[in-house]
This record gives C-alpha cells, sequence and structure tokens, in this order.
C-alpha cells in the first residue's frame, strides 16, 4: 500500500450501552449530601446517647436526639431512594427480566387477586355462618334451660315435703347431666317467704348459687338470660357463658318460690358443641377495663382458646345481662371453625350410595376442576417462559451482533432459528452486515478512486492557465470549472514568437476521464504543432489528421483555435465546429457585441467523408483589435447551462452579461459571468464543463512589457 493510499476503514461506532455501576459505600456517605446528612445524624446520635449516660437526662439533648432522628430518616431515605433506582435500572437492563415481571404482574398477579379475594368471601361467609350457628346453639340453650325451669316449677307445685323436693331437683340434675355435664337448679324463695331457705342441686362449678332473685327481675317476670362468668373458679373451671332460666312456682302475684336453672357454656357444652358444628369455642373479650363495666369477665375467662393459632378465628358479640342489675352489653365470644368439619355436617345428610354424599362428589369434581386448573396454569408458564426464552435469546443474539459489529467484525453471523419475525429480524441483519462489507469495501474503492481523481484533477489544473498574462496593453485571463472532479474542456494561450500569441479552447465530447486524457494528448499536439504551422487554419487541420487516426470513432473534439499579433493588433482565428467567438467593439458605429463563427467541422472524426472535406471547409477570419474591446472564447458548457424548467442560458444571455461588465477586468468578468450562469441555473445541477478565455484591449498607451506567463508559459 502507497503513503497516499487510504487505510483500513474504521466503523464509527457509538459506545455500547453501559450498566450504571453501583455506588461504593464511601460515594454514597461522603459524596453525596444525603449521605453526610445520614452519616452526621448517626454520629450525633452515638455522642448524645454517650452524653446522656453521664449527664443524665437533660431537655435540649432531647431535641438534639430527635433531629439527629430526623436527619438519619431524611438522609437514609434519599440513600435508599438512590440505590435503589440503580438496582432497579440493573435489574430491569435485560428484556427476559422485563418480560418475566410483565407475566408476573399481567398473569399471577390477577390471579392470586381473584384467588384471594374467593378465599377472603369464603373466609367471611364462613366466619359469619359459624357465628350463626354459634348463635342458634346458645339460643337453644336458652330454649332448653327455660323448658328445664318450666317443668321443674310445674312439678314443684305437686311436691310438699323437702325431702321430696329434693329427690325431684336431683332427678332433674341426673336426667340434664346426661347432655349438659355442668346443669345446676336452685329453688329460692320469693315475696318475704322464709319458711324455707334456698335449695340448690348441682355442682355449681361455674360460680356461686344465687342467694335471691333481683328486684329487676320480679319485675320483668319468668325469663331466659345469657350472663357471664362471676368470679374466677367459675372461668378456671372451663365456664364462659351461663345460660340461666328462671321460672315461677304459682301465680305472679301469689308466687313464693322461684325455680332457677343453670345451663354452664363449659368445655364440656363447648365440645358438644363442636361435635354437633365443628366450631370450636375460646374466650370472652373485655368490653372494657376490669371494674368499670357491668358485664365485666373474670381474667381467666379471656379470650381463651386451645386451638392452633393457623387456623380461622373469629369474634361473635354476644348481648349478655347482669344478674345482679339487670344491665345489657356485649361481650366478644372468640370462635374458631373447622372447614372439614363443617363442610361434612352439612353435606352429609346428602347421600347418593351406601358410602358416598353429594359432599364426597361435590369435593371430588372441585378437586378435579382444581387439577385441570393447575395443569393449564403449568402449561401456561412453561409456555410463557419458552416464548419468553425465545424472545429474550433472539434479542439477546441481536445485541451480542450489534455489539460485535460496534466492535468491528464483520464477520459475525446470526444463526436463523426460527421462521417468524424474529428469523427474518436476524436475517435482515446478516444480510444488512453483509452488505456493511461490501459498502466499506466500495468505500475503501472510491476513496482510493477519489485520490486518484483529485491528482488527476490537480495535474489537469496544472495544464490550465493558472494566470492572467499582460502584453502591453493586451489583457488575457483564462477560467475552467469541470462539472467533475476531471473534465474534458481545454484552454491556452502560449507565445508562438516575440510578437503573436496561440490562443484556444477546445472541448472533448464527454466528460471524466476518457476526457480528460484527451484533453492531455490534445495540448501536447498543439504546443508541438504550433511551432511549424503559422496559420490557424492549417494547424487546425494537421490537428484533425493527426487525432481522426487516434481518436475512438465514438469520440470528437471541438476547439477555436486564434493567433494574436501584437504589432498588427489583429486576431486570426479558425473553428473547428466549436461555439462562435464573441467580440464586443468599443469604437461607435459598431453593435457592442458580435457572435463570430467561420465555418468549421469537428476534430478527430473517423470517417472518411467527413476527413476528406474538413480542410475544404474550414475557415480562417482575421479581426481588427482597437482600445477598450473584449473578446471572449467559451465552450458549450456556459451557453447550454440550463435551470430547473430545462431552460437554456444561451449566447444572448452572455452576450448581455458581457456588454454589462465590459469595464471589468478579463480575471473579473470570468467571475460576473459564472455567477450569471450559477443565477440562472437557481440551484440546478451543471451538467458540462464551462470554460473561457476573456482578451481585453486597454484603452491607454501601449506598454511592452510582459508581466506574467500562463500554460506554456511566454
Amino acid at each position: 500500500m502507497s503513503p497516499d493510499s487510504p487505510g483500513p476503514v474504521r466503523l464509527e461506532a457509538p459506545p455500547a450501552h453501559a450498566l450504571p455501576p453501583l455506588p461504593s459505600p464511601r460515594a454514597l456517605l461522603l459524596d453525596h449530601w444525603a449521605g453526610r446528612l445520614l452519616l452526621g445524624g448517626l454520629l450525633a446520635r452515638l455522642l448524645l446517647t454517650l452524653v446522656s449516660l453521664v449527664a443524665g437526662a437533660w431537655s435540649p439533648l432531647d431535641t438534639l436526639r430527635r433531629l439527629a432522628t430526623i436527619a438519619v430518616i431524611v438522609g437514609g431515605a434519599v440513600v435508599l431512594w438512590r440505590v435503589s433506582r440503580v438496582l432497579r435500572v440493573r435489574l430491569l437492563w435485560r428484556v427476559r427480566r422485563k418480560l418475566i415481571l410483565s407475566y408476573f404482574f399481567i398473569g399471577v398477579v390477577p390471579a392470586a387477586l381473584i384467588l384471594l379475594f374467593f378465599l377472603i368471601v369464603g373466609a367471611l361467609t364462613l366466619l359469619s355462618f359459624s357465628s350463626y350457628l354459634v348463635t342458634e346453639k346458645l339460643s337453644d340453650l336458652q330454649a332448653q334451660s327455660r323448658v328445664y325451669a318450666d317443668m321443674a316449677a310445674v312439678e314443684l307445685q305437686q311436691t310438699r315435703t323437702p325431702s321430696d323436693v329434693r329427690d325431684l331437683l336431683t332427678r332433674k340434675v341426673t336426667a340434664g347431666a346426661r347432655t349438659y355435664p355442668g346443669i345446676s337448679i336452685a329453688l329460692l324463695p320469693m315475696n318475704g317467704d322464709t319458711r324455707t331457705g334456698p335449695l340448690t342441686v348441682g355442682a355449681w362449678d361455674h360460680g356461686a348459687p344465687p342467694a335471691s332473685v333481683p328486684d329487676w327481675l320480679l319485675r320483668q317476670g319468668p325469663s331466659a338470660l345469657v350472663m357471664p362468668v362471676s368470679d374466677e373458679a367459675g372461668a378456671s373451671a372451663g365456664a364462659r357463658l351461663i345460660v340461666r332460666s328462671v321460672s315461677w312456682i304459682g301465680t305472679p302475684g301469689t308466687a313464693r318460690r322461684a325455680v332457677i336453672v343453670d345451663l354452664p357454656l363449659d368445655d364440656a357444652t363447648a365440645g358438644v358443641i363442636r361435635e354437633e358444628t365443628g366450631i370450636r369455642l375460646g374466650g370472652l373479650g373485655r368490653s372494657s377495663p376490669s371494674g368499670t363495666d357491668p358485664c365485666d369477665v373474670p381474667d381467666g375467662a379471656e379470650m381463651r382458646i386451645d386451638v392452633s393459632p393457623y387456623a380461622l378465628s373469629w369474634v361473635n358479640f354476644l348481648d349478655v345481662t347482669n344478674w345482679d342489675t339487670g344491665a345489657s352489653c356485649k361481650l366478644g365470644l372468640q370462635i374458631q371453625p373447622s372447614l372439614v368439619h363443617l363442610y361434612s355436617k352439612i353435606t352429609e345428610a346428602q347421600a347418593i350410595g351406601e358410602s358416598l354424599s353429594f359432599g364426597q362428589v361435590l369435593l371430588l369434581m372441585l378437586l378435579i376442576i382444581g387439577s385441570l386448573f393447575l395443569v393449564i396454569q403449568t402449561v401456561a408458564f412453561a409456555m410463557g417462559v419458552t416464548l419468553a426464552r425465545s424472545i429474550t435469546g433472539s434479542i439477546h443474539e441481536l445485541f451480542e451482533g450489534t455489539r460485535r459489529v460496534q466492535a468491528e467484525d464483520l464477520s459475525h453471523r446470526i444463526r436463523v432459528r426460527t421462521g417468524d419475525q424474529f428469523g427474518a429480524l436476524a436475517s435482515s441483519f446478516n444480510s444488512m452486515v453483509e452488505n456493511i462489507e461490501e459498502l466499506l469495501e466500495q468505500k475503501v474503492v472510491k476513496e482510493r478512486l477519489q485520490q486518484e481523481l483529485q491528482l488527476a484533477r490537480d495535474i489537469q489544473t496544472s495544464l490550465l492557465p493558472s494566470e492572467t498574462l499582460y502584453r502591453g496593453d493586451l489583457t488575457l485571463a483564462a477560467a475552467c470549472r469541470p462539472a467533475r472532479e476531471i473534465g474534458g474542456d481545454y484552454c491556452d494561450f502560449f507565445p508562438l514568437d516575440a510578437d503573436r500569441i496561440g490562443l484556444l479552447v477546445a472541448d472533448v465530447s464527454g466528460k471524466g476521464a476518457s476526457a480528460a486524457l484527451y484533453m492531455a494528448e490534445l495540448k501536447g499536439l498543439m504546443l508541438a504543432l504550433s511551432k511549424t504551422h503559422q496559420s490557424p487554419r492549417s494547424l487546425l487541420a494537421e490537428v484533425n489528421l493527426v487525432l481522426s487516426n487516434n481518436m475512438s470513432r465514438t469520440s470528437f473534439v471541438t476547439m477555436t483555435y486564434a493567433v494574436l499579433d501584437l504589432r498588427q493588433r489583429t486576431l486570426t482565428h479558425a473553428r473547428a465546429g466549436h461555439t462562435p467567438l464573441i467580440h464586443l467593439r468599443a469604437g461607435d458605429g459598431f453593435p457592442r457585441t458580435r457572435l463570430l463563427a467561420p465555418e468549421g467541422l469537428v476534430l478527430g472524426v473517423r470517417m472518411e467523408s467527413v476527413r476528406s472535406r474538413f480542410e475544404s471547409l474550414l475557415k480562417e477570419q482575421t479581426i481588427t483589435l482597437a482600445p477598450g474591446d473584449v473578446v471572449v472564447l467559451f465552450t458549450d458548457g456556459i451557453s447550454e447551462a440550463m435551470n430547473g424548467v430545462r431552460d437554456l442560458y444561451g449566447e444572448d444571455r452572455l452576450c448581455l452579461c458581457v456588454e454589462d461588465h465590459a469595464d471589468l477586468e478579463p480575471d473579473a468578468l470570468c467571475d460576473e459571468i459564472f455567477e450569471s450562469v450559477r443565477e440562472f441555473a437557481d440551484g440546478a445541477e451543471q451538467h458540462d464543463d464551462m470554460t473561457m478565455i476573456v482578451l481585453k484591449v486597454g484603452k491607454g498607451a501601449p506598454v511592452l512589457e510582459h508581466h506574467a506567463a500562463g500554460g506554456g508559459a511566454a
């Protein structure tokens, strides 16, 4: 590779996306105000604690401690927020994690919420139904207690002796103890009857038997009450509530005794309720601090329950009555239902066969449906994971491929595994990388060609006149603007002898490198033949003879060649199929500009018929130059320049431009003509080379001095 050739082309890739690094403890605590605030607050708390241990309690220390606590809370919250923000970016950077989280929030969370909703509804329904069953059981206890009291009162009316009364009550207690082991009966005197004292039968483990009937109950009449346990001894024996029924012996006005039947809600009764309903009963809840509520319960009865803490529990609020005052209040009875036991109790009556109930069939159906749902959820989860892996795998391969391209590794290709959009995207990526490789190779070739064309343009520019030529009061300037890097136009002026200068403007057919090569060949040919041929006509005839034997059949050259005689102030020119010559006369009585176009055919045509007629058709013309005259030799790239609507600039506009700026120097006039063409084109692309030579005769006295030489150099 030569020193001037371009080096390997490198991809200008942006830096790869980098995950934000986890901040170090030093950066968190020292480089940010929140960390410094947190650290300062912790140190202040430590120092204040040590000072308080030494100095004791002091109110300013409490204020400072509160301020330090606020600093710790604020600083810690900001530090945690900063860390969580970095962790969130790092956690959610991979697409796979985003898809998993999306699936979790879209699929798992709603299903879990629906399941939780039904579980809550089921639990509330179960607890409410259990509360209803417990309330019904207490109502049954009240009804049963009332039955025991009324029957005992009726039978006691027929009993006279005290021994018979006791025997009757003992038989009642013995019969009721089969169902309610804690049943107790008391017989109390009423209406001031002092002939018999109170009589009690039963264990009375739930509390002391009543000594008398309270006044509020005398006014109310026979009743069935629910009362709290009256002392700690009853609570320790397992009693929770007391269902007490009162019935009179005799009419209300003449009744002399009252029958009181207690059915305590103790462990035995709670066991019966559990067997019937599947609901375990716990302890009672205080409604207010001890000693301030008429329905207060002893400490031993407070919310006592001996079941699993992981089971459902509920509080059933009951209306209870104080025996002494008759005041009513609410106490909470803790209950804990068993779903399995309760379900079996509800469905066991609906038997289908000898060993199968409707509830079992329903449970079996629910298990089958639940298993199907579980299988469907498992399959959906597996399919979701598979799809997520497929999507994220394709994205990861595309990401890795992009990183390899950024690292200038264009040999990497992505494996196309599927026929979906990701497969098409992978194929497109591979095609893109292949196209990038081709484009980079083309870029290298293009840059090499660009350098070579630039070198050729520099060489071509060196072949053209680069400076204005002053010879006496005559001034010559040349200008060329190729349509491409190199062009096929050629202009030059060079000395023939001490009194004559040769001028030529030529246009090789076509553009680009081939036209430039012909132009270079033409320059050498003109410099060689101009020394031996004095007449423009004879020179063009000789040039045509040489070119027609060497140019391709599709190429030709147009040219205007003129000889400027400095002493006689004449310009003799011949035209070989080229554009006319513009002559501006400065004297009065003449047109401002005129187009001179002597006859002549193009150069280099290999057709024999054209070659034989070339010299006979070629004409030569001589004009006399006066002070102030301007002569312009140009190529068709100027007169045939087009604008956006494909209108031609034309020779008329060119003549007007020369007339309007005839007072300018030749090099300034060249620039003005180019500017006029540019304004006319109005942004349209230049499609041909534009070249011209401007000759101007000064209006002052002749000054025979050579200031500069161009082209072939004088």
